[in-house]
């Protein structure tokens, strides 16, 4: 204990052996309890500084750094970087499917249709295609105006359609004539000659 008196130290608990002052009787109580606090603050340090939790759960150190960069960005750029991606996956699972034949503007197409053609056949299809469309002809032309409840969708069945009729009417007419085929929005997407065969227009 220290004398508050002399201010010397010593190990009665009671009273100074040097100036015989009595010692407060919380003393010893108050000194034990801020040594107490000090051993446990001692005892916690280590533990704070040494050993670290970390936040992210276990996560690889580059994952986490992505992580803490795109939590640092605006929602705003969140959102628009989780857009890009989504729009880059699309593609790269779509660009690489492609089906049918390459039907570029100006382009003969190879012939769709493997199968033979008889002139009865020939002579039905055009009897359908006379109730579901509008054929006009004119010497020796011929314009093919097709509704859009029987137009193809897809290019390849717009061609093959063209393709098609294009046969039925050699076949009836006995010789090639030149055959104008037009969309329901009144855009011509194919012609046929004696020359070319059905070609795809713009």
């Amino acid at each position: 204990m220290v004398c508050a008196v002399c201010n010397k130290e010593s190990n009665n608990r009671r009273v100074c052996p040097y100036c015989f002052t009595p010692y407060p009787n919380d003393a010893p109580a108050g000194r034990q309890s801020m040594a107490q606090q000090r051993q446990s603050v001692g005892m916690q340090r280590p533990s704070g500084t040494g050993s670290k939790t970390p936040a992210s759960g276990g996560l690889p150190a580059p994952v986490e750094a992505a992580r803490v960069f795109v939590m640092k960005q605006t929602p705003l750029v969140r959102w628009t970087g989780v857009g890009i991606v989504i729009v880059l996956l699309i593609w790269a699972f779509t660009s690489g499917e492609r089906t049918g034949p390459d039907l570029a503007p100006g382009s003969v197409p190879s012939n769709i249709i493997a199968s033979p053609m008889q002139r009865e056949e020939a002579m039905a299809l055009i009897k359908r295609t006379r109730e579901t469309a509008l054929v006009e002809m004119q010497q020796d032309e011929v314009s093919v105006s097709y509704p859009a409840a029987t137009f193809p969708v897809q290019p390849e069945g717009q061609i093959a359609l063209a393709q098609q009729f294009a046969r039925a009417d050699e076949l009836v007419e006995g010789r090639k004539r030149r055959i104008f085929f037009y969309a329901p929005t009144g855009r011509k997407f194919a012609q046929s000659d004696g020359v070319t065969g059905v070609t795809v227009m713009r």
